[in-house]
């Protein structure tokens, strides 16, 4: 991608697409400024779910307030069922582990929600979110010199709203709209507190030792190199430091990635 009056995206199957305007909402920015790099970072969660009868189904989502975060909601299923979907055990990807996160998991499940032990099928399956230092998500111009460049990251697994205001303010920037009265709260330019340093220097101390893995051993991202971590549950390659996820014959499955494993 290159930046300008007209912007250009080289495709990676050839050709070239050119824009006024390019919005960046893939999840975790695959072209990423280096002052809104060290405030991101991923986290996976896991989900079960099992069908129980609508007798049993909590109406409302519910969140926990203690350590080992849960989260409870239902979706409607028919025929006088709920879908009880119940998720937690937040990690970071590539660390392993994930089989006896799932058994915490529905052994919460089984013991606090009426209906899921007797349930006839579990599904299971992972989330991913970018979460930023400060909590707030990152929507606007991507640093402070473009201008025709925006992002949209940093949901923080509250997609269901941040992605509805993302929404609103990308495209009162795109259309010289008024732009709502929380536009600075929102844009990834805005200045780093303090308080928030300590973070971002662990956050960065951590992607150096995982690169520096990389170098001596193991798989390495094709990103920016940091040494991989195998979901023995997914069969799955996932990076700890910005979230790539590639499939056992080295696919690219989840970005920034865009280049497949090396064999």
């Amino acid at each position: 991608m290159r930046e300008g009056a007209d912007c250009r995206l080289a495709l990676e199957g050839g050709g070239t697409v050119h824009a006024r305007d390019v919005v960046l909402a893939t999840h975790f920015p695959l072209h990423c400024h280096t002052t809104l790099l060290m405030r991101l970072s991923v986290r996976r969660e896991l989900v079960v779910a099992a069908p129980v009868e609508e007798r049993h189904a909590p109406y409302g989502m519910y969140l926990t307030v203690d350590q080992g975060v849960r989260s409870v909601r239902t979706a409607p299923l028919g025929e006088g069922r709920r879908l009880l979907i119940v998720a937690g055990e937040t990690f970071t990807p590539g660390s392993g582990g994930v089989p006896e996160r799932y058994a915490r998991l529905e052994s919460w499940a089984r013991d606090r929600l009426p209906g899921f032990a007797d349930a006839p099928d579990i599904h299971r399956w992972a989330a991913q979110d970018v979460h930023t230092t400060d909590g707030l998500p990152c929507v606007g111009h991507e640093h402070p010199d473009t201008q025709h460049v925006y992002v949209a990251t940093g949901f923080g697994g509250w997609g269901l709203t941040n992605g509805v205001a993302a929404g609103r303010l990308l495209t009162a920037h795109l259309t010289g709209a008024p732009r709502p009265a929380w536009t600075e709260l929102f844009d990834p330019r805005r200045v780093l507190p303090v308080r928030e340093l300590p973070e971002v220097v662990r956050r960065q101390a951590r992607v150096a030792r995982h690169y520096a893995a990389g170098l001596r051993r193991g798989r390495r991202c094709t990103h920016m190199g940091c040494e991989l971590g195998f979901d023995e549950t997914e069969q799955t390659w996932q990076c700890p430091c910005h979230g790539s996820r590639f499939a056992s014959d080295g696919t690219v499955l989840q970005g920034p990635a865009t280049r497949p494993l090396e064999d």
